[in-house]
Parts: C-alpha cells; structure tokens; sequence
C-alpha cells in the first residue's frame, strides 16, 4: 500500500487536517498492514485510535499546565490513615467528577493548618483533569487580587466569564482573605456567578461561624453560605498537623500521634449554622 501513493502529498493532507498522530505513524502501520494482510477497516482503526489518544494526551497535558496544581500532591502519597474517618472510597467517587462538577456542585475542606486539606484538594483536581475535566487550583487571595485588578479596569464580569472555562475551581486557604470592602465583594461575585453553575472546592481553616472574618457583613456572609453549601459535599478535617506529626516522629522512634477525629457530610440543603461552633 506504502509504495502505491505519494507519501509527500498525504503528508501535507495529514497537516491540512491536523492529524499529526497520522502522520507520524501511518507509514509504519501501512508496512505492518501489507505484511499481515490487514482489511482496509483494521488500517484506518488503528490509525484512528492512535491520533485520538495522542489527542488526550495533549489536552491533558494542556490542561495540567493551566492549572497550576502544586507538585507531588497525589493520592497516592496521601496519608488516608491521618484522616480514618474520610472514606477512600468517597474521594475516588469524587474523582470521577460526573456526579458532582455537571451538576455545579461543591466540595468544601474544613480544618486546621497542616491536616492535608491543600494536598487532598490537589489530588482531586490532578484526577479530574486525569479524567478530561478542567481544574484551576489558586490561593483564594491571589485570585482575589486579580478581580480586584479586573474590576478596577471595568474588566471583572469578562474575568469571572473567563473561569467559567473550569469545571472545577479550587480556592485554597479561603479564610486567609482580608476583610476588606472591595476583596470580599469580589469575592462574593465569583460565588454567585457559579452557584448552581460551575463548581468550587475550598479549603478553610476556619468553620462557617468564623467567616464573619472575610465577608463584609453578616447577611453577605449568610448568603456566601448559603450558595456555596446548597449542593455540596463537607469534609471536617480535624487532625494534627501533619507538619507537627512529622517533626514529633523525628524526635521520638515509633509511628507519630493518631488522627483526632474526621467527619464527612453529603449536604443536600444545609444551613449555615450546621457548621458553625456551639454557643
């Protein structure tokens, strides 16, 4: 078959088409079809195949790129023993993403510093992407800075336009946010924007009852709240740090102090008092 046609011109079809898979391999597939007697149907399978999966791992690898996950954190390394009462099972279910990031559903991590919640979060988002789905994963206060940038240019509705590209948009360290007029407004747009629409994972250190620190008012707190816990599901990370675990291990021979306690829930409708301390 190779030897029948001009390989100099189906190597500029190839480019027209844009199925740089193809061309880099039809040759070699055509040799092999002439040699085992493939029907014509099994030749352009294979080559089909080929440029398809060439094509995901392109877009995967775009995908990571743009969304600047830190490095290393994988489940894999994550230390599900530290957190026993957060189900394996539960988060590999979340990693699919299909039954949560179409709906615009969240996925909100609660607990002190150093208990995984940043390094859980970026595992999810790596799988997702893994799976086709687009993450970004920021520092709530520099996105924040950014809109505050956008908006003071007249640009901020085009800006949170422009996340909407993500399935899944990741704020980490969400209660480290100022408590300032222009920060939490711009803040507080982002989650009205997506609510119901586009989907949030967020990582605080703080429960509901101590984000009268970020929003400008109560009722913009409630209402933040409210949007963000109507579809969503909650992981009370409450254990040791790790950091502090890790250091107490070197000092002394023996596995480190054992997880405290973890909780998870599935919200369906959810108040925000159900997080918030007892009084």
């Amino acid at each position: 078959m190779s030897a029948t046609i001009d390989a100099s011109r189906l190597t500029l079809l190839l480019n027209e088409l844009r199925l740089p898979a193809i061309k880099q391999l039809w040759q070699q597939f055509a040799e092999r079809s002439d040699k085992e007697g493939w029907p014509a149907s099994r030749f352009l399978m294979a080559l089909a195949e080929h440029e398809i999966a060439e094509r995901d791992r392109r877009r995967i690898e775009r995908h990571l790129g743009e969304a600047k996950l830190p490095a290393d954190k994988i489940l894999d390394n994550f230390d599900f023993a530290a957190v026993p009462m957060i189900s394996k099972a539960q988060v590999s279910a979340l990693c699919a993403g299909d039954g949560w990031l179409d709906k615009g559903a969240n996925l909100l991590l609660f607990g002190p510093p150093g208990g995984g919640k940043s390094h859980l979060a970026a595992a999810i988002g790596l799988s997702l992407i893994e799976k086709g789905w687009r993450v970004l994963f920021t520092r709530t206060s520099d996105l924040v800075q950014r809109l505050q940038i956008a908006r003071r240019e007249f640009g901020l509705e085009a800006a949170i336009q422009r996340l909407d590209r993500y399935h899944l948009l990741i704020l980490d360290d969400l209660v480290y946010v100022t408590k300032d007029q222009a920060e939490t407004s711009v803040l507080f747009e982002l989650i009205s924007t997506r609510y119901e629409r586009r989907s949030v994972l967020i990582t605080a250190n703080q429960p509901f009852g101590e984000w009268g620190k970020v929003f400008q008012d109560p009722a913009m707190t409630l209402a933040a709240v409210d949007r963000l816990v109507h579809h969503a599901t909650i992981f009370e990370m409450n254990v040791e740090s790790y950091r502090r675990r890790t250091a107490l291990a070197r000092k002394k021979p023996g596995p480190g102090r054992p997880a405290q306690h973890a909780t998870i829930k599935n919200v369906g409708s959810l108040t925000p008092s159900d997080n918030q301390p007892s009084t």
